[in-house]
């Protein structure tokens, strides 16, 4: 009977023993449960303010508009830069032109303004132009969009009515694309130009494509192309000038066949970078050979900052409609079309004239006190 009492006793204190580990068992799992969600939702919480903040900087961002390097940015924070924009006739947002120095606030003159490590050339605003341009819709159009990435190379030149053309009595506005920090312009011949004009009788004409810049010619070598690039030679002989003879042809018509024709060529004074002939990969600071300074550096000459617009001949030959649609290359298309893959250009019907202009227009430098390391 004692051992039998013993045996019940001990059973039951077991029984005891093993609840008791059980409920401190459950009890350490639950509160290493509740720690757990405690961190997890800590981190949780942290997680999602990080992505809200990255989603609300970077969502933002498309092929369109894409995020930009910081060393074109120079004082100016990313949100800055995010205010200069227009929406495409296709309905995409795209970057467009800006002043140098900005406000970092428009609304809070007390936060003063930051400067910018890269320029777009002249206001686009002026006179009887009064919209900005969508910097890149034609390299959209035309798949090309590695060309809008290259921001900085976006240029616009804006000359009123009087100037000194030879006969060239208009108001005009050009928006081109033309680096001369990267190595893409040895071996991209198509780029970004916008040309209006306001002739003296009032008439308008607005086109945009890619437009040829022929083959490479380095510059000092033998004339074999239209995109002249300074090489090794040239920077021996001081001869830095670089210049880009576009061939604009718009539509299908009675000048040069087409109904509308630009032969302007964009120059640049002082190009960031010279080429070595039959290298086609690398470009090379011109600011290191010449003046011992840093890519960029502000107190360079080489900024990419003076430009000169040669001989802007401009031709019309319309014998159709004054709106019609073409591909991102200028190629009339004959079927209706819409802004997301076509381009809507308007050259004034029945107009047929050819201004044959051999002045060279040259811009004022645009200071950068910053420099330019990230590429003008």
């Amino acid at each position: 009977m004692t051992s039998r009492l013993y045996v019940l006793l001990a059973s039951l204190l077991l029984v005891v023993m093993i609840t008791a580990v059980f409920v401190e068992s459950v009890d350490a799992n639950s509160s290493r449960r509740t720690r757990s969600t405690t961190r997890t939702t800590r981190t949780t919480g942290t997680t999602t303010t990080t992505t809200t903040t990255t989603t609300t900087s970077t969502s933002q961002y498309s092929d369109t508009f894409p995020a930009v390097s910081p060393a074109i940015l120079g004082s100016c924070p990313p949100e800055v830069h995010d205010r200069y924009f227009v929406i495409g006739p296709d309905g995409r947002k795209y970057r467009t032109w800006h002043p140098v120095t900005v406000p970092i606030d428009p609304n809070n003159p007390s936060r003063g303004t930051c400067t910018f490590a890269h320029e777009h050339g002249d206001n686009p605003r002026q006179g009887s132009f009064s919209d900005l341009p969508a910097f890149g819709y034609a390299a959209k159009i035309a798949g090309m969009v590695e060309e809008i990435a290259a921001h900085a190379g976006f240029k616009v030149f804006y000359k009123p009515r009087t100037g000194n053309g030879l006969g060239n009595n208009a108001e005009w506005r050009i928006v081109v694309h033309q680096g001369t920090a990267g190595v893409r312009r040895l071996v991209q011949s198509f780029h970004s130009m916008q040309i209006d004009i306001v002739d003296s009788a009032g008439r308008r004409t607005s086109v945009n494509l890619m437009a040829s810049t022929g083959n490479l010619n380095p510059k000092c070598g033998p004339r074999v192309g239209d995109r002249i690039v300074p090489d090794e030679e040239c920077v021996r002989r001081g001869l830095f000038y670089e210049v880009w003879y576009f061939s604009v042809r718009v539509g299908t018509g009675t000048v040069n066949g087409a109904k509308f024709f630009a032969a302007p060529g964009i120059g640049v004074y002082n190009p960031m970078t010279y080429m070595k002939v039959g290298d086609l990969s690398s470009v090379y600071p011109i600011c290191g050979v010449v003046e011992g300074l840093p890519f960029g550096d502000p107190r360079s000459f080489f900024l990419g900052n003076q430009r000169a617009v040669e001989h802007p001949d401009f031709g019309w030959g319309n014998p159709g409609p004054t709106q019609f649609w073409t591909d991102a290359f200028g190629n009339e298309v004959t079927s209706n079309c819409d802004p997301t893959r076509c381009i809507r250009q308007t050259v004034p019907s029945g107009y047929y004239a050819w201004f044959d202009d051999d002045s060279t227009f040259d811009w004022p430098w645009i200071d950068l006190p910053l420099g330019a390391p990230g590429g003008n």
